[in-house]
């Protein structure tokens, strides 16, 4: 059936149409106008037409862990929540984690992926188990390990085109070879929960990692005469890193002078725990009890994931003055570009229809997957 939606903002590739309009046939985008359309099956002259958001980093939502077995009615649970922000892909994320229970995860996430079902999963982001134990923040000591090609090819290789991106401390011996296996293997590899200065973290960059995970957390912090892996990310063009911008995690002033530095090169991300869209108290994030107050965390106080949706980021990035066209590509076309995925995060003839239209003040009214909507009034 063929869709036609009218907005008054148009995010395309090429710039904003003020007004414009899309229309979709078979689940794709046919054509994508300037002006508002006549004859519109949905018409919002005050809001704007998005590419679907992307989250590269999210441990759970809607009460559901992601590294518990996920069945089909936490499935739709979770997903309902997801279209509700704006979300049309995302990454279900693995924390370091006991193996057995790891690997059960993983064959669950991988048969859910070859489910048919919105938003899509387009892959697992495996955060560990390779990270320093210095900079572990919620991740449980007692299941780190030293980064081993051997092991991860093996952990990969059980689950065959399942994990897409793998997050690790670059700095640690034997790192460099496990960045090898993971690349030859077509996985995105971050640098996160590392102590990498400045000079390794550059060499991380040359050898394959493209991704900084939350910058700012659970890292080497800046220091004038120790600028580590921020100051490096920051200034490598072909780096993109992830922020959570609930301005808990990073200060509003931090956000915005990151987002100066590199506006092209941020992806957003909410980092979301089971708690996230759910009325829970006290979750579970892996094997963690958690409990949520101003934010999720441990019993000793240490951060562990948020509870924020990547439609309040674009919110909380556009109130530092940051523009809608920006706020909304650091959740939609630079996640995609981080993946390698062309296909995604564009509003584009040819790509797929997966859309979000929000209001005036950014709130989600609608969301299509392939041009069927999944959330919304018709």
């Amino acid at each position: 059936m063929d869709v036609v939606i009218s907005a008054g903002r148009v995010i395309t590739p090429s710039g904003d149409l003020t007004p414009g309009s899309v229309e979709i046939s078979d689940g794709r985008i046919v054509a994508v106008r300037a002006g508002a359309a006549a004859e519109a099956d949905l018409a919002v002259p005050d809001g704007v037409l998005a590419p679907g958001l992307i989250d590269l980093q999210i441990n759970g939502a809607a009460g559901v862990d992601f590294l518990s077995p996920v069945t089909g009615a936490a499935l739709t649970r979770l997903r309902r929540y997801l279209a509700s922000t704006g979300v049309t892909a995302f990454l279900p994320t693995l924390i370091t984690s006991p193996p057995a229970l790891l690997q059960r995860a993983l064959r669950s996430w991988q048969r859910a992926m070859h489910e048919p079902g919105a938003p899509r999963i387009v892959g697992v982001h495996l955060e560990g188990p390779y990270l320093n134990r210095q900079f572990k923040g919620a991740h449980p000591l007692r299941y780190l390990r030293a980064p081993d090609a051997r092991h991860a090819a093996a952990l990969l290789d059980a689950v065959s085109d399942t994990v897409r991106l793998v997050t690790l401390a670059p700095e640690l011996p034997g790192a460099a070879a496990v960045i090898r296996a993971l690349r030859e293997r077509g996985c995105v590899v971050a640098a996160g929960h590392t102590a990498a200065t400045y000079e390794q973290a550059h060499a991380a960059f040359g050898a394959g990692v493209t991704l900084v995970t939350h910058l700012f957390n659970a890292m080497r912090p800046v220091h004038h005469r120790d600028p580590g892996i921020v100051v490096a990310a920051l200034e490598h063009p072909q780096v993109t890193v992830s922020l959570i911008a609930d301005f808990i995690h990073v200060h509003p002033a931090v956000v915005t002078l990151a987002v100066r530095l590199a506006r092209e090169r941020v992806a957003l991300i909410t980092d979301a725990i089971a708690a996230a869209g759910a009325s829970q108290h006290v979750t579970r994030l892996g094997t963690r009890t958690v409990r949520v107050t101003d934010l999720p965390r441990l019993s000793d106080g240490t951060i562990a994931g948020s509870v924020l949706s990547m439609d309040a980021a674009v919110r909380h990035v556009v109130s530092m003055g940051l523009s809608v066209r920006d706020a909304v590509l650091m959740a939609s076309s630079i996640p995609a570009r981080v993946l390698d995925r062309d296909d995604l995060g564009r509003i584009e003839v040819g790509k797929p229809a997966d859309l979000v239209v929000l209001t005036r003040e950014l709130r989600v009214h609608a969301v299509y997957a392939a041009g069927e909507r999944i959330f919304g009034a018709a």
